[in-house]
């Protein structure tokens, strides 16, 4: 998964920025997404927070904790929400960067759901996340 992240992150780095809050249904796009599932978890509403990881990552998750999603997000150590500085968009992937985080999104046919948060760069090595599903 880490892999994929960073062809993701170069690939979305190399495109232009969108508006965070277009592309999907109802109006709510990556840059929306990330900042939603930052306030979930800093107002300690897991079952949110889990509605808005891919399957993949909310049952990875769930998976490596021994813990319902709910729970185990929560206890992740994710950071403090933070304004969103930019989002970067290549078709259905997305690299949304805030003050505090980077996170990682894809487009799914329900709207955009995160892939990866709690992430940090590592040079020229994948990012490390916190919450992914690899």
């Amino acid at each position: 998964m880490f892999r994929f992240l960073a062809v993701i992150a170069a690939t979305v780095l190399l495109s232009g920025c969108s508006d965070p809050n277009r592309g999907s249904p109802g109006g709510t796009g990556p840059g929306s997404t990330a900042a939603e599932f930052a306030q979930a978890v800093a107002s300690s509403d897991g079952r949110l927070a889990c509605t808005l990881l891919s399957a993949q990552v909310s049952s990875a998750i769930a998976d490596s904790r021994g813990m319902p999603c709910p729970a185990a997000v929560l206890k992740a150590g994710l950071p403090a929400p933070s304004a969103v500085r930019e989002v970067r968009r290549y078709g259905r992937q997305a690299f949304v960067t805030t003050g505090t985080d980077t996170v990682f999104l894809s487009e799914f046919p329900g709207g955009w759901k995160i892939i990866g948060a709690g992430c940090s760069p590592r040079g020229d090595k994948p990012y490390d996340c916190a919450v992914s599903g690899g």
